[in-house]
């Protein structure tokens, strides 16, 4: 069963620059772990405070297993004093169906 994660975080005036400035070793150390099939943190075009992440992992324990990895907990203590807002979904993802056309509106 795959894992998607979508978070969305709200970032203190001022502080993305701050944030932008150690994401990277996170997504890095990330991407290179067991079960890890994506991950990248992506800043707003339209709101500097607003930063989206996008994750999957090939089981819900590979997940769980991230979290708890010394590189993610010092990301995010790291991360949290420049937080305003922080909310994440967890999604288990089954192909319903497959199509090699785009869906279109009726």
């Amino acid at each position: 069963m795959t894992i998607v994660v979508s978070v969305k975080y709200v970032l203190k005036p001022g502080k993305r620059d701050e944030l932008l400035s150690f994401v990277m070793d996170n997504v890095k150390n990330t991407r290179k772990e067991n079960g890890n099939l994506a991950y990248s943190h992506y800043p707003s075009l339209e709101n500097e405070q607003e930063m989206f992440v996008f994750e999957m992992w090939e089981t819900l324990k590979d997940l769980e297993n991230h979290i708890n990895m010394p590189h993610y907990v010092a990301f995010d203590d790291r991360r949290k004093p420049l937080l305003e807002s922080y909310e994440a979904q967890v999604y288990e993802a089954t192909l319903c169906r497959s199509t090699n056309k785009a869906p279109r509106a009726n």
